[in-house]
């Protein structure tokens, strides 16, 4: 196991539906500098400028931001090109040309897996490529030889269209030879799976001749699909996908339009229910059935959650709400020094802040003003946006070759751009909820929390951090790897984490009075919920080989039950649910029966192994029974994961109650 995560390595409502639409850069100065580089943007101004990561981008072209934390980050960062995954595709992209398969699945008691194994061989004569146009969801790669750039080749997920356009005369080598179907179309057989070529092209034998301008289309076909279909589905290359959501009373929407053509064909993300004209076959992958649809867009809603940091306990009984302040108070008292860096730094803060929430609830105002108090102190050095200037810790800087914010002390590799946004979403919860406690602290907090902000999601294409640097909207969710550098893709593992990070955001859009990114942090978090329930938590369609309810460990092209850094049930269940909170009683325990049946399988350790506290309270949503169990438990536990505490323990079993 490669130790890739940091902050791992020391320790429904509405149905989601689909609705398909017919139709090279060089090493900065390790010395920090007074001011950052002239692309960052406003939030990130006033950072000291240095470059912490032992890693420079290597494919991508000049005056494009380093795609960080993508799908295909890889293509730009691995010294050796590894294989990517624009769902439902595998592409191994090589200096020469690329392979392009529909991936078999496997699955064993612990791993569903559609790796790359092979395909079907694409040479274009090159000696290299590079980045030259990347949104959250595509990519367009130009290979280039001696004699200048040869092609230009855009994957996106849910495209399973290989789009190459020749930008000078070109021979293309095919390791099987193209059989005619119809004008400008051609089938082609590897490793038992039809691939469809769509354009103005000749064939003479396993050669493939385009001229400059012209485009060669490759489709991987689902088995049984009928390749005239598809080839009188597609029309022009897609050349990029655009992205909008929107939110409508209790759903949020999200559309993905694939541009540059007027018909293609597109495939929902596996679980999306599709419409009526998805009848081009159905895809196997990992992640279960997925179909072919002769369409332009995608769309689909999920159920909306609202940021929340307090629990509604206006119906708590007296004995309950003293108990609650007073161990909140001890909680309190008894917090020592917070740690440094940016995970645990950040975790212990956000525990602060659900303290002072807490006494909020509560009616204890001596209990608010207190918490309050001792976090604005904690979070004064990390305000200070020059504090990198003249200390080594609690501080942050603007790396302008990563085009990342990073802490002088980031810890687990997220100088990389590893886990940011489980990172600054502790600091965004922090100073969502200060900021609405001291409305006269908003100002002071903003300039630091808008730049953690930008890194996660809130940058601008012009603006020195790419737009939802972390967030896939194709696939729903996060990816917490900065670089990517796995044959498996990128990878996500705390989902509730990631849930935690969009609640943190939308909390500090409120506190700042930033609508329009409020409106996005929103999307985000019910998007993430969302994703947590159907991959993680409650996936479906499940391989009967698969011996487990949950997939802990979401890759682009693999599931395990497994964890970066445990591998006890206990930890890769629980690190599936904390940070517990109020925003968590919107999304967890749904399907009660669910709860009950992921909690068995953690085993007899369930409570007592790493992050056991957390599977408590998980368990705590499963029935009364469970409950009752976890306060009577909590009541009697003296140790507690860093992020959480005992009062915090009592005050979820106490809402959990309320709640039935």
């Amino acid at each position: 196991m490669t130790v890739r995560s940091g902050r791992l390595a020391a320790l429904a409502a509405v149905a989601t539906v689909v609705v398909v639409t017919l139709a090279a850069c060089t090493d900065a100065a390790t010395a920090p500098r007074a001011t950052p580089a002239p692309a960052a943007s406003a939030a990130i101004a006033q950072l000291p400028v240095e470059h912490l990561s032992a890693a420079t981008p290597l494919r991508v072209a000049d005056g494009l931001t380093p795609p960080t934390s993508r799908w295909y980050s890889s293509l730009a960062f691995s010294a050796d090109l590894l294989p990517i995954y624009p769902y439902p595709l595998a592409v191994a992209p090589r200096d020469d040309g690329l392979t392009v398969q529909v991936p078999p699945v496997s699955a064993t008691a612990t791993t569903i897996t559609a790796g790359f194994t092979g395909g079907l061989s694409l040479g274009f004569g090159a000696t290299g490529l590079q980045i030259v146009r990347a949104d959250p969801v595509s990519v367009t790669v130009a290979y280039a030889s001696a004699d200048g750039e040869a092609a230009r080749v855009t994957l996106a997920e849910g495209s399973p269209v290989v789009a190459l356009t020749a930008s000078r005369d070109l021979d293309i080598t095919l390791s099987a030879p193209p059989v005619p179907l119809s004008d400008g179309a051609w089938t082609a057989t590897a490793d038992g799976v039809t691939y469809l070529l769509r354009g103005d092209a000749r064939v003479d034998g396993s050669t493939v001749t385009v001229s400059a301008g012209a485009s060669l289309q490759i489709a991987g076909l689902p088995t049984g699909a009928d390749p005239a279909a598809w080839a009188a589905a597609i029309g022009d290359p897609v050349t990029g996908v655009e992205t909008t959501h929107t939110a409508r009373g209790d759903t949020v929407t999200t559309r993905l339009d694939y541009t540059g053509t007027d018909r293609t064909v597109v495939v929902p993300f596996a679980g999306r229910d599709a419409a009526a004209s998805c009848d081009l076959g159905t895809f196997a992958t990992a992640y279960g059935p997925a179909p072919a649809c002769a369409a332009t867009r995608l769309e689909w809603s999920v159920p909306a959650l609202t940021a929340a940091s307090d629990y509604d306990f206006a119906d708590l009984d007296d004995a309950t709400r003293d108990t609650l302040a007073r161990q909140a108070t001890a909680d309190l008292q008894a917090t020592t020094a917070l740690p440094a860096d940016t995970y645990y730094g950040g975790k212990a803060l956000a525990r602060l802040a659900s303290l002072a929430a807490l006494g909020r609830a509560l009616g204890d105002d001596t209990l608010t003003d207190a918490a309050a108090a001792r976090l604005a102190d904690e979070l004064a050095p990390w305000l200070e946006t020059g504090g990198c200037a003249t200390r080594a810790s609690r501080c942050f800087v603007f790396d302008d070759v990563l085009h990342l914010v990073v802490g002088r002390e980031s810890g687990f590799g997220s100088e990389d751009g590893n886990d940011h946004h489980f990172h600054y979403g502790y600091f965004l919860f922090a100073a969502g909820v200060l900021g609405n406690l001291r409305p006269d602290l908003v100002d002071t907090l903003r300039p630091v929390m808008d730049a953690l902000a930008t890194d996660v999601a809130a940058g601008s294409d012009g603006g020195g951090i790419a737009p939802l640097r972390v967030f896939d909207p194709y696939r729903g969710h996060s990816w917490a790897a900065g670089l990517s550098p796995f044959a498996d893709g990128n990878d996500q593992e705390s989902s509730s984490e990631a849930v935690a990070a969009w609640n943190g955001l939308a909390l500090w859009a409120q506190a700042s009075g930033d609508a329009a990114l409020a409106d996005e942090a929103t999307w985000l978090l019910s998007s993430e919920a969302d994703a947590a329930l159907s991959l993680w938590l409650e996936p479906g369609d499940l391989p009967e080989a698969y011996a487990h309810s949950i997939a802990s460990l979401t890759w682009s092209a693999k599931r395990d039950y497994a964890t970066w850094f445990s591998a006890d049930p206990s930890a890769i269940l629980g690190i599936q649910t904390m940070p517990l909170g109020p925003v968590s009683l919107q999304y967890l325990g749904r399907d009660p029966a669910r709860v009950a049946r992921n909690v068995a399988d953690a085993g007899d350790a369930a409570f007592t192994g790493p992050l056991g506290d957390y599977v408590q309270g998980y368990a705590a949503l499963a029935s009364r029974a469970g409950a009752e169990a976890a306060a009577t438990a909590f009541a009697e536990r003296t140790e507690f994961d860093d992020g959480w505490s005992k009062a915090l323990a009592l005050a979820w079993v106490a809402a959990v109650e309320l709640r039935r």
